[in-house]
């Protein structure tokens, strides 16, 4: 019978060795005595001047796997072959240097040393005497099969042959060395990597005589996420070692094992605290709701209910809200621990059919004062870990008390949503308490009071936050959010104010919350903005005036068009289309034509809301501007007038116009108006490496039915 080909060995990050399994030691005749604890480079002190210590670094440094093959290296390590070769002095042998994989770094490398001489003497025998026959043995005659596929398959087998004592050794390291399954799990991988059948060998362990084996193969199996390791696992958890149980139940819940919940059950029920604990654990991570009525009187038993509770936070109901309720209103409960099940219950709910206010709604009802009182005296010493679900569970709750104390917690950065949700559900109960933070001198405090009240929209707020435009410049925009948010005509006069400022991002969140809050009688405000000796002011009263579109204002907005501020003239004919006024195509054509680009640009997107005659020709002349941004919205505009002698126009600007934001308006343009045209330009941008391209080529046949 072949001997065992494939020997590993495993180093840590100073390439000092840790594993030398037994097949490696038969194979290079240096035991692992001899191998642990020393350093690659005096295990085989040639690994420099033979060029091959680069391999070794590259795969540490870089992360990669490096093969060493034996046809150029010959070996890694000397010796001689296991059989005796005709051919070769030493062994020749496959190598494969991987990295070993630990909390996201390299902690050190794998190393497959495969013993091929078989196969080279095979190959050469056959070159030099295709019909040799060297032995009667099945595997020795199958070697010297020409047909590469047959030598391939039984080389495998040997490989597979290896597996048992690479991996014992790698158990057995684990079990050594402080039961580092990180890097287990990475070695497995790599003797996967190498044709090595790990799952059969990890098996066969699970169900051999030696118990520390058995254990070190029920973490591996937890770990592989291969379910075939379900019924063995399962098989384990009747072993006299209760250290293998232990293992296999947790393994059987890291695999999420259905066919194991009556038996997992079974061990809970069973009171034995060191095999009931990691059962719940193992029920919760397998995630059956149907265990939950099982799992509840599990929160009476201290020794389990901080496992019950875990559990019954992944696969619980309404009914778990209830128990839990039961036991946060103890005066001893413990608090914390029914407050982090709580939230993943909420989370659990929210993520699955968005009803987080449901399970919300049962926590408000079943927290006693008592129970919000633990809250509160858990909130004032709790670790970092724990704040977020006592402040989720304090905005449930609808007392001044729990208001009181979330709002103290206003400025804590990695809380900010948690907090804001739990005031929102306070609402208008908590505005005072919130309207006394705008004054806080730190910035984050003062933000959420201002984003708080935004969204708990209590006019009783709108003095406090519009006193605050033109004092606080860091939160202008929030408080401009916030006000319309509140939608109280009483911010106007305080919003009016901030039109001359340099801000432009401030003057157009205001003019936006002018739009939303103004009265009818607002227009009397606006004509005299349109005549300001600021442009940025006449600017902001056109944009208000157009969405309005006041007729009082029409025709000044007209005049604007020709006014001296470039951004004045774009302002106004970006609007001139909600006038419905007969001057309109003849201003957008002299503006297309004559004005600064960005003007031009906005008269060309204008041009897509006017049905005139004329609009068509204008745009079309337009593709041919200097401006890309002219050429854009003139593209864009055509999209939606669907004119057929555009195409021309457009085919050319989609195949060779030097801005890709141009060639896709004018490739989706050209696809409503003559898709036949268009079919050659999707077939270049398909083949395209800009994934802009190719995305729009993707989108053509729904741009041409029209329904981007």
């Amino acid at each position: 019978m072949i001997s065992n080909s494939v020997g590993i060995f495993t180093t840590d990050r100073d390439l000092v060795v840790q594993v030398w399994d037994t097949t490696l030691a038969r194979l290079t005749h240096i035991n692992s005595g001899e191998a642990s604890g020393r350093s690659l480079t005096t295990l085989i002190p040639d690994l420099e001047s033979r060029g091959l210590m680069k391999h070794f670094r590259r795969s540490m440094q870089e992360g990669v796997v490096e093969v060493l093959a034996a046809a150029f290296h010959h070996y890694l390590i000397a010796c001689p072959p296991q059989t005796p070769s005709p051919h070769f002095k030493e062994m020749r042998q496959r190598v494969m240097i991987a990295p070993l994989e630990h909390d996201g770094g390299i902690a050190g490398l794998i190393v497959t040393i495969e013993d091929v001489t078989p196969r080279f003497d095979r190959d050469r025998d056959i070159a030099e005497s295709p019909e040799q026959s060297l032995d009667n043995n099945d595997i020795v005659r199958a070697l010297d099969d020409p047909d590469w596929r047959r030598r391939e398959k039984v080389i495998g087998q040997m490989a597979q042959r290896a597996a048992p004592d690479a991996i014992s050794a790698l158990l057995i390291s684990v079990r050594d060395n402080h039961h580092n399954l990180g890097l287990l799990n990475s070695a497995l991988k790599v003797l996967r990597l190498s044709d090595v059948d790990t799952h059969s060998t990890l098996i066969e362990f699970l169900g051999g005589p030696d118990a520390d084996l058995r254990i070190q193969a029920a973490l591996a199996l937890g770990e592989q996420k291969d379910e075939r390791a379900i019924p063995p696992l399962m098989d384990a958890l009747r072993d006299a070692n209760a250290n293998v149980v232990y293992h296999a139940i947790e393994a059987l819940g890291k695999l999420g094992a259905q066919e194991a919940i009556e038996a997992l059950l079974g061990i809970a029920e069973s009171k034995d605290f060191f095999l009931a604990f990691p059962a719940v654990e193992a029920l919760g991570a397998i995630g059956n709701p149907r265990v939950a009525p099982r799992l509840l009187p599990f929160l009476q038993d201290e020794m389990l209910r901080d496992a019950a509770a875990s559990a019954l936070a992944r696969v619980g109901d309404e009914f778990t809200v209830e128990a839990l309720a039961r036991i946060l209103n103890d005066p001893n409960a413990p608090t914390e621990m029914v407050a982090r099940a709580l939230a993943v219950l909420y989370e659990r709910y929210e993520t699955l059919y968005q009803e987080g206010a449901y399970i919300a709604g049962l926590c408000g009802r079943s927290i006693r004062p008592t129970g919000v009182q633990n809250l509160i005296e858990a909130l004032g010493k709790a670790g970092v870990d724990d704040l977020r679900p006592l402040i989720l569970l304090l905005g449930c709750v609808d007392t001044p008390a729990a208001a009181r104390v979330v709002t103290r917690h206003l400025g804590h950065p990695e809380l900010r949503n948690e907090i804001l949700g739990a005031l929102v559900h306070h609402g208008s109960a908590v505005t005072e308490l919130l309207m006394a933070q705008l004054d806080s001198e730190d910035f984050e405090v003062r933000w959420a009071a201002v984003t708080a009240l935004g969204r708990i929209r209590d006019k009783r707020a709108t003095s406090a936050l519009a006193g605050l435009l033109g004092k606080d410049e860091e939160l202008a925009i929030p408080l401009i959010g916030a006000l319309t948010s509140i939608g109280d005509p009483a911010a106007v006069e305080a919003l009016f104010a901030l039109l001359g400022t340099s801000d432009a991002a401030v003057r157009k969140a205001t003019v936006g919350a002018l739009n939303v809050l103004g009265p009818p009688e607002m227009v009397e405000r606006v004509i005299p903005l349109l005549d300001d000796p600021d442009p940025a002011v006449r600017e902001a009263g056109v944009r208000i005036a157009g969405y309005f579109g006041y007729p009082q204002c029409v025709d000044a907005v007209f005049g604007l068009c020709r006014d001296e501020d470039e951004n004045v003239r774009r302002a106004a004919v970006e609007h001139l289309p909600y006038l419905e006024d007969e001057r309109t195509p003849k201003v957008l054509s002299e503006a297309l034509r004559r004005d600064v680009p960005i003007v031009r640009a906005a008269a060309a997107g204008a041009m897509a809301q006017i049905e005139a005659s004329d609009a068509v020709p204008c745009l079309v002349a337009a593709l041919d501007d200097e401006d890309p941004w002219v050429r854009y919205f003139a593209a864009r505009s055509l999209d939606h007038h669907g004119a057929p002698e555009a195409a021309s126009a457009l085919h050319g600007l989609a195949q060779s116009d030097k801005f890709q934001q141009v060639r896709i308006a004018a490739f989706e343009a050209l696809w409503k108006i003559d898709a036949t045209l268009a079919a050659s330009v999707a077939n270049a941008f398909s083949s395209s490496a800009n994934p802009d391209f190719r995305r729009a080529a993707a989108l053509a046949p729904n741009n041409r039915n029209g329904t981007a």
